[in-house]
C-alpha cells in the first residue's frame, strides 16, 4: 500500500511539473535570459548562441487573408557555456534577438503595403517578401556580429544597442504581428 501511495504521489508531482516554452515570441518587454538557453553548445569558439526565425501563418478568409509574422526564439537549439557567460554576452544575444523582430517588422511593413487580388496572390508575395527579409536579416546579423566581435567589442556594443532599439520603434505602427490583408480587383 505504501509503494502504492508512493507511485500515485510521485506521478502526481511529475504531472504537475511545469512546462518549459520552446520558443519564446518576441515582446518589448520580456528580455532574454540565460534560463532561455537550453540547448547543447557546441563545439566551436563561441559563449553562446541565439537560434531565431520569423515565422509566418497565413489564413484564407474568402475575401481577405490574415497574415500572422512572428519574431520567435528557440529555446532548446540556443545555447550558453556556462563558464563563458556574462551580462555583456546575454546583452548581444538580446540584441540577436531583437533583430529578428526589427525585420519583423519590416516584413509586415513592405506586406501591408502591397495590393493583393486573392489568396494565391498574397501566398506567392509574402513569401517573396519573407525571402528578400530574411536575406537582408541575415547581411545585417552578420554585420552585428563582426562589428561588435560578438560583444568582445564593447565600444562597438554600446553603439549597437541603441540603434537597433531605435529602428524597432520607427517601425511601432507595424508592432501587432497580425495583418488582414484585403483582396482588390484588378
Amino acid at each position: 500500500m505504501r509503494l502504492l501511495t508512493f507511485i500515485l504521489v510521485l506521478l502526481l508531482c511529475v504531472s504537475f511539473k511545469k512546462e518549459e516554452p520552446e520558443t519564446i515570441l518576441w515582446q518589448e518587454e520580456k528580455l532574454l535570459t540565460w534560463d532561455d538557453f537550453r540547448g547543447k553548445p557546441e563545439k566551436r569558439f563561441a559563449a553562446a548562441s541565439t537560434h531565431y526565425d520569423i515565422i509566418k501563418e497565413l489564413q484564407d478568409n474568402s475575401n481577405s487573408a490574415n497574415i500572422n509574422i512572428k519574431a520567435i526564439f528557440f529555446c532548446k537549439r540556443s545555447w550558453k557555456k556556462k563558464s563563458w557567460i556574462n551580462e555583456s554576452v546575454l546583452r548581444h544575444e538580446q540584441k540577436h534577438f531583437d533583430i529578428v523582430e526589427l525585420f519583423a517588422r519590416k516584413l509586415r511593413k513592405l506586406i501591408f503595403e502591397q495590393k493583393y487580388l486573392d489568396y494565391n496572390d498574397v501566398k506567392i508575395k509574402t513569401d517573396s517578401l519573407y525571402t528578400i527579409i530574411d536575406k537582408e536579416m541575415d547581411v545585417y546579423q552578420d554585420k552585428y556580429d563582426e562589428e561588435t566581435d560578438g560583444s568582445m567589442n564593447g565600444d562597438k556594443q554600446r553603439e549597437w544597442e541603441p540603434k537597433i532599439m531605435t529602428e524597432i520603434k520607427k517601425l511601432d505602427t507595424f508592432k501587432n504581428t497580425e495583418l488582414k490583408l484585403s483582396f482588390s480587383k484588378k
